[in-house]
């Protein structure tokens, strides 16, 4: 073996192994994001059969949208509830925050925005690449459903939209009780997303959360 081909193999041998890092580093994220999420799942269902604890009572919730009110998460990562938009199969885990280590295992509520069940536009972010990239495929009309320990709120989506990163005025309420999803766009760009892709959907109906137990 020449010393051409000598470096040759080491540089295959290096490639091979990054590459194997790589992917172990993507296996262990993707069991880390789908360990939490079947543990808070189940966290989730417990609270929602043990009913409202005396320190921590669950408000009524009213007949109008947006009526019924909650206690509300104060602290990072804490469980927000579940999200899911049943056409396109999304079903995903909300904790409070949007650190990196929140939006790496659950979808994120960002702090200072409205509660569900509030009434207010409720926030929440997620990555493009793991839990909101079937939003590529969300339509007006689409059903969304978040349930929380306080309650099980529905919502119709009523538009969808590109905008620039420095668009804060998404978080701003627009009315009533609404929901905003925002992940990062195009979808399938490789490297840094230069956009975000703004989904807004409207409070249509609210329930007992154990309306949402099998």
């Amino acid at each position: 073996m020449t010393r051409h081909d000598h470096i040759l193999t080491w540089i295959e041998r290096l490639l091979l192994l990054a590459g194997g890092l790589l992917l172990a580093a993507w296996a262990a994220t993707v069991l880390e994001a789908r360990g939490y999420g079947m543990w808070q799942e189940r966290r989730l269902d417990r609270m929602i059969r043990m009913g409202p604890s005396a320190s921590e009572p669950r408000a009524a919730l009213g007949d109008e949208p947006g009526t019924g009110l909650g206690p509300a998460p104060k602290r990072a990562d804490e469980l927000v509830g579940r999200l899911e938009v049943p056409r396109l199969g999304l079903r995903a885990i909300v904790a409070e925050g949007v650190s990196s280590a929140t939006l790496r295992r659950a979808v994120g509520h960002v702090p200072g925005t409205a509660l569900p069940g509030e009434s207010g536009n409720v926030v929440m972010a997620g990555h493009r690449d793991t839990f909101f990239r079937p939003l590529k495929d969300v339509k007006p009309g689409d059903a969304v459903q978040l349930t929380t320990p306080q309650g099980r709120f529905e919502y119709t989506v009523e538009s969808t939209e590109v905008v620039e990163p420095d668009r804060t005025d998404v978080l701003d309420a627009a009315g009533g009780a609404t929901l905003t999803l925002v992940t990062c766009y195009p979808f399938y760009l490789v490297g840094h997303a230069p956009e975000r892709f703004v989904v807004r959907a409207r409070q249509v109906a609210s329930a007992r959360p154990e309306a949402a137990l099998p």
